[in-house]
């Protein structure tokens, strides 16, 4: 008898879904140049949308369906790593935290200091999408 691991302990049906998912409708939209500009700047116009003011009139502000889909894949990323905004100041600092995936271990705190939790949010964006795309480098 071995003490290997199933499929099921390695989480194998949800790595080759996702990394199915990855390849055939996230890659597409980031490998091009063009296609990636435009969904950066749409993020960077509007990171983490806006609820909608009925009271004002306004419409809630929705992301495109192609920022959708990037920032779903993006927010599926195991804990280990992963970049978080950290507000040190209210209105002031924030600041991007990389998460140990250890439960209790403190998260490392980057020493970039933005003044909004939105420049916060898209420079974490930013750097997302530079690690999936080494990572997915063919």
């Amino acid at each position: 008898m071995t003490n290997d691991k199933t499929g099921v302990q390695l989480n194998l049906g949800h790595t080759s879904t996702d990394d199915y998912i990855t390849r055939k409708y996230v890659l597409p939209l980031l490998k091009d140049e063009k296609t990636r500009n435009r969904l950066i700047e749409e993020h960077r116009a509007c990171p983490v949308g806006k609820a909608p003011a009925p009271h004002k009139g306004q419409p809630m502000v929705e992301h495109s369906k192609d920022l959708q889909t990037v920032l779903d894949k993006l927010r599926r990323q195991p804990m280990t790593g992963k970049y978080i905004t950290i507000c040190k100041e209210a209105f002031k600092d924030y600041r991007i935290g990389v998460c140990s995936g250890v439960r209790g271990k403190p998260v490392k705190i980057l020493e970039e200091s933005f003044s909004s939790e939105e420049a916060c949010e898209h420079a974490i964006f930013l750097k997302r999408i530079v690690n999936l795309l080494e990572k997915y480098k063919e």
